[in-house]
This record gives structure tokens, C-alpha cells and sequence, in this order.
């Protein structure tokens, strides 16, 4: 599934130079992993894995369940940064 590069009203039709377009899984990894192994920080970030600090979300929906031009409505119940919780969203219903 690749993401459209599209605005909320569609435009432009086919997205913003299309043959750029990524995957959600290849988007998800660059502002992860890519991120921290940019920073020279991929041994204690950027994936979920024990020594390594727990930044998380925790979405509404799982967007690889959903059209690429519904991830927009996603929202982000619960944010966690070393592991501590930093925001919890007024619909987060822990289980």
C-alpha cells in the first residue's frame, strides 16, 4: 500500500511527485529507525526491543487496517517517552 502524498481534498490528483511515494511500513521505519540511526542513537532507540527506551504511541486504529486516505483520522490516545506516559487522550479506555 503506498501512501497517496495527497492533500485532505485530494489534490493533487495522483499526489505530489508519485513515483517518491513510500509504503506506510517504509514511512513508519524512516521516522523510527531511520531517525535514530541518523542521530547515531540506534542502539538505545528507534525500535521496541529490551535496554532501549520505550517512546511509543498508542493509535485509535491500527492504520495498516484502513485506506492510505483515512491514517489522517487516526488519533493518538496514549504517548510515552522513556517509557513514562507524556499524554493521555480523554478517549484512551485502558484495558
Amino acid at each position: 500500500m503506498l501512501l497517496t502524498r495527497e492533500t485532505l481534498e485530494g489534490t493533487p490528483p495522483g499526489g505530489w511527485n508519485p513515483e517518491q511515494r513510500l509504503t506506510l511500513a517504509e514511512a513508519i521505519e524512516g521516522y523510527t529507525m531511520g531517525g535514530a540511526i541518523a542521530g547515531h542513537r540506534e542502539k538505545t532507540e528507534g525500535s521496541l526491543e529490551p535496554g532501549k527506551v520505550a517512546d511509543l504511541i498508542i493509535l485509535s486504529t491500527d492504520p495498516f487496517q484502513m485506506p492510505v486516505n483515512k491514517i489522517g483520522e487516526t488519533e493518538v490516545l496514549v504517548t510515552m517517552v522513556g517509557g513514562r506516559v507524556v499524554y493521555q487522550s480523554a478517549l484512551w479506555t485502558p484495558r
